[in-house]
């Protein structure tokens, strides 16, 4: 199989379960110092942007954190890696995280993160890396970005 054609795969096996939900802000190098609870949700070979623009659970996700595979790093859409997502309490001051190299937090409660919004840019196509989103089929919309 073609490079893209795995990583196809494995948007649509992880976004499956994806709702476009997109975090509020986010701390890019820092991860949680405790963790509250186990992740609800772990997603592999996606895109951080992936992880910063939906919820993957299905109760109440307040915060997820990914952690770049760098053997992805030449591909359209990268970083890519694993997203876990967590439903319990999120660490929201700045005591509660530290420095992780190779992390991203996203947090769905306003104001936890270092930075507003989701911080990663766009989800792109691991084809060509043009802007857009993954609809819960598994198909990819370039230069959209109302998929549902």
């Amino acid at each position: 199989m073609q490079l893209q054609t795995l990583f196809g795969l494995a948007l649509t096996l992880a976004c499956a379960h994806a709702t476009l939900d997109p975090a509020l802000s986010n701390s890019k190098g820092r991860c949680p110092k405790v963790y509250n609870c186990e992740p609800a949700k772990v997603s592999t070979a996606i895109q951080a942007a992936e992880c910063s623009h939906n919820t993957r659970t299905s109760t109440t996700q307040t915060f997820a954190v990914f952690e770049v595979d760098h053997q992805y790093d030449s591909s359209h859409g990268a970083p890519y890696g694993t997203c876990s997502a967590y439903t319990c309490k999120a660490p929201n001051t700045p005591r509660q995280m530290k420095d992780c190299k190779d992390h991203w937090t996203f947090f769905w409660v306003k104001d936890h993160g270092k930075e507003r919004g989701v911080g990663t840019g766009c989800i792109r196509s691991p084809d060509d890396g043009k802007c857009g989103c993954e609809s819960s089929d598994g198909v990819f919309h370039a230069g959209s970005n109302s998929c549902t």
